[in-house]
């Protein structure tokens, strides 16, 4: 499976699970090739190399263990094989010393591992 088709099932599993009207995430499209003046002008507006592919925020109600300190989630999205580039480690490693929750995931598996453990899901019994 690629990454493109992995992103997109995942997008897909967010919109059933996240909670209703406590949740909303976000792709900023920042791959792909592009002139350099667009590259230009989007470096100039705020875009990162490196930066993950779905940022999602959740109402602190849904959080599940309030020992575990209420924080943006980011997930970086990459197929099997993939591997994170220098620009994401640095954007990672970033993310995290701003007290964010990051996690690189390879599947809808992957995705729920990580976000059960934070937030309650509603498919979840």
């Amino acid at each position: 499976m690629s990454e493109a088709e992995i992103h997109k099932a995942i997008c897909a599993w967010l919109k059933i699970v996240l909670p209703d009207g406590g949740a909303v995430f976000h792709h900023s499209p920042n791959e792909g090739r592009h002139k350099v003046q667009f590259r230009v002008k989007q470096r100039l507006l705020g875009m990162r190399a490196g930066w993950p592919d779905i940022e999602i925020f959740v109402n602190p109600t849904w959080w599940k263990d309030t020992e575990i300190p209420w924080a943006p989630i980011f997930l970086e999205v990459k197929a099997e094989e993939g591997r994170l580039s220098d620009n994401q480690k640095v954007v990672i490693e970033e993310l995290k010393q701003a007290g964010c929750h990051v996690f690189v995931v390879r599947s809808i598996d992957d995705a729920r591992k990580e976000l059960s453990k934070l937030v309650r899901l509603r498919d979840e019994s």
